[in-house]
């Protein structure tokens, strides 16, 4: 519809505005203070929409919001709506503030992922604008412990995917202009040597020293990558010890892992509490804590027809719209593995989320918004299907 697009390019400085003001607010890990405020913001623009709006609150200081909107006949599609509001920048980072760089918009999650959250709500507000907003039965989930792998959230936003027809996620588009259509699992441990301080010269043989245990744990948990079926293991984070001349009592690692298959994480899995079960030099202890928390999302053919879906409205309106495969992990993640209909990367097109130079393109927070609403005036589900 032409009105839409008309609508939505008239007030692009009213949702640049609206991106600048999130972005300029820290909602970091440990900013629940900044992430609350976040929140009441999105909450407002849903009230005015004619959404109810709840808050969802969880343990360490972690407050969701669930925003619905019923539609006004009993067969319409049951959208889902999914975008989280924490970034991966906390209070202290140097990275706060937004800016305009040329045909660029940059700051702490302008990408990941306030633009997307700004693209929902210049759709919604299209949709309003021309009548059609009540033609949907909305439920939108938006969460603020994404960037640590939603471990508070998983539940909820699980819960919300029961019987919706489709999910789209707003994370950042890709660099190409793509939209994501698999991704892979992820998962997070970390590992925790226990030794026993002691000079390290005059008597060194008493000593346990925990950070040659941890190494090799490492070793050994680093070996369990697969190139050939896309399982990456990263040993991020380490740390021990206290001082070079004492034998370190503690030492400690953070790893990621990424599986395409679910086989791949019962394995890792398996494998790394079998490498932590034993000690690894004599006298030392072992914890190890955590898991893949995100399933894999593999590529499917019902996610892909709602993706052709989306390109058909895009090529119909001169929007080029691929789509990838990433390694990358997101709360997608849940709903794709629930056999619900995923589309994720529906936020403005970017880059560098997660660095410093995080930024996305300035004219694609409108064009995103057109093409959501777009595609959801002509989409006609049959119950878990797209045409």
């Amino acid at each position: 519809m032409n009105e839409i697009v008309f609508f939505l390019e008239r007030r692009e400085a009213t949702y640049l505005q609206r991106l600048r003001t999130l972005v300029d607010i820290n909602s970091g890990l440990d900013n629940p203070a900044g992430r609350d405020k976040v929140l009441e913001l999105l909450e407002t623009t849903y009230k005015s929409l004619g959404f109810a709006c709840e808050r969802i609150a969880c343990a360490g200081a972690m407050t969701h919001l669930v925003a619905r909107r019923p539609a006004h006949k009993a067969d319409a599609p049951r959208i889902l709506i999914l975008g989280h509001f924490d970034t991966v920048y906390d209070s202290t980072s140097e990275f706060q503030t937004f800016s305009e760089q040329g045909p660029y918009l940059c700051g702490p999650g302008v990408g990941d992922m306030k633009g997307g959250l700004v693209v929902v709500q210049a759709a919604l507000d299209a949709l309003l604008h021309v009548g059609k907003l009540g033609d949907f039965d909305w439920l939108c989930c938006h969460n603020a412990d994404e960037e640590i792998q939603s471990p508070t959230s998983r539940d909820l936003i699980e819960t919300c995917a029961v019987g919706r027809d489709i999910c789209l996620d707003f994370e950042i588009g890709r660099r190409s202009g793509a939209v994501v259509r698999s991704r892979a699992g992820v998962g997070r441990f970390f590992v925790t040597v226990h030794g026993k301080s002691a000079h390290a010269g005059m008597d060194h043989s008493s000593g346990v020293n925990a950070i040659v245990g941890l190494a090799k744990i490492i070793l050994e948990i680093s070996a369990l990558g697969d190139p050939a079926k896309g399982t990456t293991v990263n040993v991020g984070v380490v740390k021990g010890g206290t001082k070079r001349n004492i034998v370190p009592d503690h030492a400690k690692a953070e790893i990621d892992v990424r599986v395409l298959t679910v086989d791949e994480g019962a394995r890792i899995e398996s494998a790394v509490a079998s490498i932590c079960s034993q000690p690894p030099v004599v006298g030392a202890a072992v914890e190890v804590i955590g898991g893949v928390g995100r399933p894999p999302w593999p590529r499917n053919p019902v996610c892909d027809k709602l993706i052709a879906h989306f390109q058909r409205i895009a090529d119909d309106h001169g929007i080029a719209l691929g789509a990838e495969d990433t390694g990358g992990g997101s709360d997608a993640n849940f709903t794709a593995a629930l056999g619900i209909p995923t589309i994720d990367g529906l936020g403005p097109v970017g880059e560098k989320p997660h660095t410093f130079d995080e930024r996305i393109q300035r004219h694609s927070v409108v064009e995103r918004a057109k093409l959501v609403a777009l595609a959801l005036l002509a989409y006609k589900p049959e119950r878990g299907e797209v045409n």
